[in-house]
């Protein structure tokens, strides 16, 4: 109104002229991403520099020209503009040249029918992945063994911390060792003496049976890789290092408690049972990361096993993987025979045959035979240290493993709370069959639905996908109360993809939403109403020009009826040529 209009009109006063909005599609466009494309040859745009429709029809009003509105990227009302540009010009010759009967019916600019904003998409529903099973997070809590059980000890002074959960599931000689009965009392120690033997009479009866079906299954005897020298090549004084199988006897002999300062330790000699270990006893010890003492299981390893290729081992049984680039294979093929861990020795035998490439199938038999054995745990209550207290019962579950798979698990215990020094934690209003359903996901990354499962109570652990309420609403299914009702228990507990959708299916069903439930979108807070009022469909403005367009067409229609009636009728006189 203060440049462009007066200097057209000084310049070129009989030119007709129309008022165009342009950049129509940024009323509902995401500025902050157009602003980052903008950048940084122009300057960002404001919210508050979007003029509404009213106001551009204010000012066509003012100066007396018609209004139209464009969106090139929406590629909408671009031929509405120019149809009556052209529209215009005529117009303005018709005041001129009012004789000619081909403009008669050129008298107004036609009206231009509001644009309606797509239809937003819904939010993208991502499932997220099942826990990994690579070596990144299980090889970081071997590394930082946050809540360990087992102390490993090499060479009587390196001490090695592990979890039970781990080693039992990657290794049947781990499983079978923590499955050992210690709690026999010692019934013949000697008095001033540190040490003591027990034997009771079920134990030496087992002993007999032993010795009597020595041949049998339960003399655990497995053959071994030896570290020896090549009895070809030693008297040339070269030493290589080759393979030989040995055969351990495999018999448990007996129980050792030790009495130190700190009471009665339970602990057996476990040199006759398995040549990689030499003894096993609980004891309380100091925990590496928290300094605070407690129970433990301290297992002694043979003295020829060496802290290198251990840890290597020890990897493998927490990750599934073998670096092709370790160094002292043949020793790790040893303690792999003494653990009777044959998948890492066969691992060995490929690289050392430079087919390496098949230890990846070697690796994914691995981990699904994990599976299965976490799943036996879980239902059993095996090596767990840890109890949730529900509303129906208790689950028992192993923090290792839940620290490895969730980041909220891993604070909750590993962080300065409660839960990460308590063995039970409470979790209010949850059953246990939606526990178990979350422990069994987050041990295996599978999920398995039961009848007895609550959909309902299972948002509060998980975040619950909207599968079932998308196909209810593709089924024309009325779901608007229930997304009511979902959408505040989804934020409440954190279920952040859930409480998306529900703000979508509120906002883009506003209006019947709105007149079915008024009372409760009044009691809505008010984050929420402020997030309807701004994400609504269809906005606002929209609803007001189309308003605005029904009332524009009603009486022009009108003005075209009494336009007509006007009008004399046409009477039309045909001549016959003949009679002419």
């Amino acid at each position: 109104k203060t440049m462009w209009y007066p200097e057209i009109k000084h310049f070129c006063p009989r030119a007709p002229v129309i008022l165009v909005g342009c950049q129509l599609d940024l009323r509902y466009a995401d500025l902050e991403a157009v602003n980052r494309a903008r950048r940084p040859l122009a300057r960002p745009i404001k919210p508050n520099e979007i003029l509404p429709p009213e106001r551009g029809r204010e000012v066509a009003k003012e100066l007396g020209i018609p209004y139209y509105e464009t969106s090139v990227v929406a590629q909408f009302g671009i031929k509405d503009v120019f149809d009556n540009a052209i529209r215009a010009a005529l117009i303005s010759r018709r005041h001129l040249q009012f004789w000619k009967s081909h403009l008669r019916n050129v008298q107004r600019p036609l009206l231009q029918a509001p644009f309606l904003p797509p239809r937003p998409p819904p939010p993208i529903i991502i499932v997220p992945d099942p826990p990994s099973n690579n070596e990144e997070r299980p090889a970081h809590l071997l590394e930082d063994p946050l809540c360990a059980d087992v102390i490993l000890v090499l060479q009587e002074k390196i001490k090695i911390y592990a979890h039970k959960i781990y080693l039992s599931t990657s290794s049947s000689k781990f499983y079978d060792l923590f499955l050992m009965d210690l709690s026999e009392e010692d019934q013949q120690s000697t008095a001033g003496h540190g040490f003591g033997v027990a034997v009771t009479a079920a134990a030496e009866r087992m002993l007999h049976q032993e010795e009597r079906h020595h041949g049998r299954d339960f003399l655990l005897r497995a053959a071994s890789f030896d570290i020896c020298e090549s009895t070809e090549e030693a008297g040339s004084g070269q030493r290589k290092p080759c393979l030989r199988a040995s055969t351990s006897d495999g018999i448990l002999r007996g129980n050792r408690y030790e009495n130190g300062e700190r009471g009665l330790r339970r602990g057996r000699d476990l040199s006759s049972w398995s040549r990689a270990f030499t003894s096993i006893q609980e004891e309380m010890a100091e925990d590496p990361l928290t300094y605070k003492s407690k129970l433990m299981v301290v297992v002694k390893m043979d003295a020829s096993i060496q802290p290198g290729p251990f840890r290597a081992v020890l990897k493998y049984l927490y990750t599934g993987e073998l670096d092709e680039n370790e160094r002292d294979l043949m020793h790790i093929a040893h303690i792999a025979e003494l653990l009777e861990v044959f998948d890492l020795r066969m691992m060995v035998a490929n690289i050392l045959n430079n087919e390496a490439f098949m230890n990846q199938e070697i690796t994914k038999a691995f981990h699904v035979r994990r599976t299965n054995r976490v799943k036996e745990c879980l239902a059993k209550g095996t090596f767990s240290d840890v109890t949730f207290v529900l509303d129906d019962g208790a689950i028992s579950a192993h923090k290792p493993l839940l620290i490895s798979s969730c980041d909220w698990m891993a604070a909750m215990f590993g962080g300065p709370f409660v839960e990460s020094s308590t063995n039970e934690v409470a979790l209010p209003y949850t059953s246990k069959s939606c526990m178990r359903a979350v422990l069994e996901y987050l041990y295996t990354g599978q999920f398995s639905s039961s009848p007895d499962l609550d959909d309902m109570k299972l948002i509060i652990l998980a975040n619950y996908t909207v599968t079932g309420l998308m196909e209810a609403a593709q089924m024309m299914v009325d779901i608007d109360g229930d997304v009511l009702v979902f959408l505040e228990l989804a934020q409440f507990h954190c279920a952040y993809q859930l409480a998306d959708w529900c703000l979508h299916h509120i906002c883009t069903n506003y209006n019947n939403v709105c007149r079915k439930f008024p009372r409760d979108m009044k009691a809505m807070s008010g984050e929420n109403q402020e997030y309807f009022e701004k994400h609504r469909w269809p906005p606002v403005w929209y609803l007001k020009e189309e308003d605005h367009y029904q009332r524009a067409k009603k009486e022009r229609e009108k003005e075209d009826y009494l336009h007509l009636k006007r009008q004399p009728k046409r009477r039309w006189l045909f001549w016959n040529a003949s009679s002419s």
